[in-house]
């Protein structure tokens, strides 16, 4: 008698939420019975689980998407690095090439002038 009369006062809106309520469960039913507020806990705690997964897995991606434009623009400064260090090593290369040349014209000269001065000497030599 007392359910019909809070239904009844909580359908005119005399009743508020203060007064306790029970769900309904079918006679022989092996359920045990639960409140309505342990009921709306319940339900906010799922609710709050799958906000945290959403949270968790928006920041999931988040951090893939940063870490795979990171390698990316790794990658891309890697393989500049690259060619410049293969254009560096050329152009040492060509440099090394161009000191050895000049080193062997230089070489060839002072060869030259040591034996034409020494032939001038020895001339010079041979003449007094």
């Amino acid at each position: 008698m007392k359910k019909h009369l809070v239904a009844f006062l909580s359908m005119i809106g005399l009743a508020g939420a203060a007064a306790p309520a029970q769900a309904q469960v079918l006679k022989g039913s092996s359920q045990p019975i639960k409140k309505e507020s342990q009921i709306k806990q319940n339900k906010q705690a799922q609710e709050n689980k799958a906000v945290q997964t959403q949270i968790q897995d928006k920041s999931k991606d988040k951090w893939a998407k940063a870490n795979a434009e990171n390698k990316a623009v790794k990658t891309d400064l890697e393989n500049k690095a690259a060619k410049d260090q293969s254009k560096i090593k050329l152009q040492q290369q060509t440099v090394r090439k161009q000191t050895t040349a000049t080193n062997g014209q230089k070489n060839a000269v002072t060869k030259g002038a040591l034996t034409k001065g020494a032939l001038t000497k020895a001339k010079n030599g041979q003449q007094q």
